[in-house]
């Protein structure tokens, strides 16, 4: 609880009252958190591994509509708002560890604890960062320069910088995922990569995604 942005100004004998409200669930690969059409009951923060936001179109494909991993809230504006959830809450990565808070008493906290407030204010602020990077993304251009703002986007997100000056994206995610979020065929995507592997730009493994030089991708992006 303590590292979850509605608790972490708390003490231990209010995190003890508010953790009744409060339960860690662990789900593996494909497990839903919530459905499409689901009440939004609970506010859902992020302790580790990857879940995606995805809702398949009338064609039968899915349409991948955003990543969210360690400290972040997915679904919060739909909790807000009381509203059912309009896409599946799907885990991607080997398992993934949930924080699940019942919403109605950390809705009703928000009405007279500060905290609670800038918390909330805090999360759907980084909510927008990341749709604005969604469309910076689209907007970015050839495949190359879409491919690069996404993992640029994903080192700020989640990246791990490492003495050698080497940045480490600890998720695991497959080329057709990637091709999914940029709207790109996923034939351009593994040729990309693999130039991008040759030239020690980027390297995509099963579990994470190296990035030797920070600069060189932020080069690849203005190329």
């Amino acid at each position: 609880m303590r590292g979850c942005p509605f608790f972490k100004d708390y003490d231990d004998a209010e995190l003890r009252m508010l953790s009744t409200a409060c339960a860690l669930v662990t789900l593996k690969r494909g497990e839903y958190v919530w459905r499409r059409g689901d009440q939004s009951r609970a506010v859902h923060h992020m302790v580790s591994g990857l879940i995606e936001l995805r809702r398949a179109t009338p064609s039968a494909d899915v349409n991948l509509m955003a990543f969210f991993g360690p400290t972040e809230c997915p679904g919060l504006p739909v909790v807000l708002e009381r509203r059912k959830y309009g896409a599946d809450g799907v885990v991607v990565s080997s398992s993934a560890t949930v924080l699940v808070i019942q919403a109605e008493p950390t809705l009703a906290r928000m009405q007279h604890d500060p905290r609670v407030a800038n918390a909330v204010n805090r999360a759907l602020l980084a909510q927008l960062r990341l749709l604005h990077g969604k469309i910076d993304v689209m907007a970015a251009g050839t495949v190359a320069r879409r491919l690069a703002l996404f993992l640029l986007n994903l080192a700020n997100r989640f990246g791990d910088e490492h003495e050698d000056g080497s940045t480490i994206i600890p998720l695991g995610l497959s080329r057709q995922q990637i091709a999914t979020y940029i709207d790109a065929r996923v034939e351009t995507v593994i040729r990309a990569l693999s130039q991008w592997k040759k030239d020690g730009t980027v390297t995509v493994h099963r579990d994470r995604i190296v990035v030797p030089d920070i600069e060189a991708l932020r080069q690849a992006l203005a190329a």
